[in-house]
């Protein structure tokens, strides 16, 4: 092992949305999604004498590594304890995918330290047990930006990254937090997915192309306007296949009266991220111009605790380097 200390930082993810599910689909899930610069998570590793471990998130991050204890001498590698402190991570559970984020930083972290400097993202997925339905935030976690995964034939496969456009950074995404439950997620995400119905043909049909002949070039060609239309309507359809499990297109009962005020006030692609409650927003216009509208939606809605803030594209995942 290196006597390094590493800083790791990585962003977080929106994802918006899976494209097909079921027994008759013969590639299960897909989706698209896109890496945020903040909420982040920030932490330094280094080599120890025994395991420390602080901040926040600190339980999880335990369990990371007892699994990583487990699994990396399947690759030869038999980590030596090291101290982690975690300086800033966001919510669990919100639809951030903080879960997927911190296991593949810590995961990246303890290779590094033993020697292994660019694992692959196929590694990082056997080693940390993500990317079993969704592969954006573990193809995002390594190259950032707009990604599209094309979903995954078995269990055992990783879903293959089909496209990664770089996304406009001088748009503004406003994100907003309902107050309320927290997103499903482990057992119950599981049980959520056994009990929905199977996405229709025809509608993963429909998906597929608003991804390929709307959202996509829209991205490249910087129009925002065409970008928001299509994602709404990918976002509406997705939501509707979701609402067995969640009780609406939203999981937050207040999300519809929060997008509506969203759109009122001109921006562009509003939805909620995976199982929610975080819901997402766009706009042309600078930060200290859209932070404000957090406060205008708060005051006519009556939510005193409604949570936001601005934020942009991040365009280029994870980053790991050595310090003193």
């Amino acid at each position: 092992m290196t006597g390094s200390r590493l800083l790791l930082q990585t962003p977080s993810r929106l994802h918006f949305g899976l494209l097909g599910w079921g027994p008759g689909a013969k590639r299960q899930f897909g989706g698209l999604g896109l890496m945020i610069r903040s909420p982040d998570i920030e932490m330094t590793v280094e080599p120890a004498a025994t395991q420390v471990v602080e901040g926040p998130l600190a339980d999880r991050v335990v369990r990371i590594l007892g699994a990583l204890r487990d699994r990396l001498p399947e690759l030869g590698i038999h980590p030596k304890p090291v101290a982690i402190r975690i300086h800033r991570a966001p919510p669990e559970h919100a639809g951030l995918g903080a879960g997927t984020q911190l296991s593949l930083a810590v995961a990246r972290a303890v290779m590094e330290l033993n020697g292994v400097h660019e694992p692959t993202s196929e590694q990082l997925a056997r080693l940390t047990g993500r990317g079993r339905r969704s592969g954006i935030g573990l193809h995002g976690f390594r190259h950032g930006g707009f990604l599209v995964d094309g979903g995954r034939m078995d269990r055992s496969s990783v879903p293959p990254l089909l496209c990664r456009l770089p996304f406009p950074e001088e748009w503004t995404i406003l994100m907003v937090q309902p107050p309320g439950r927290h997103g499903l997620h482990g057992h119950d995400e599981t049980r959520a997915f056994a009990d929905l119905p199977p996405v229709a043909e025809e509608m993963t049909d429909r998906l597929c192309r608003l991804v390929l002949l709307a959202i996509l070039p829209a991205i490249a060609e910087r129009d925002i306007r065409t970008f928001g239309q299509a994602l709404e309507e990918l976002q509406a359809h997705v939501g509707a296949c979701f609402t067995p499990a969640q009780g609406g297109i939203y999981s937050s009962p207040i999300a519809d009266a929060i997008i509506r005020e969203l759109r009122q006030m001109g921006f562009h692609g509003c939805g909620q991220s995976s199982w929610g409650p975080s819901l997402y927003t766009f706009s042309e216009r600078p930060a200290s111009a859209v932070a404000a509208a957090h406060t205008r939606i708060a005051d006519r809605l009556g939510i005193p605790d409604l949570a936001a803030m601005t934020t942009a594209a991040d365009n280029r995942g994870a980053r790991v380097e050595q310090i003193r």
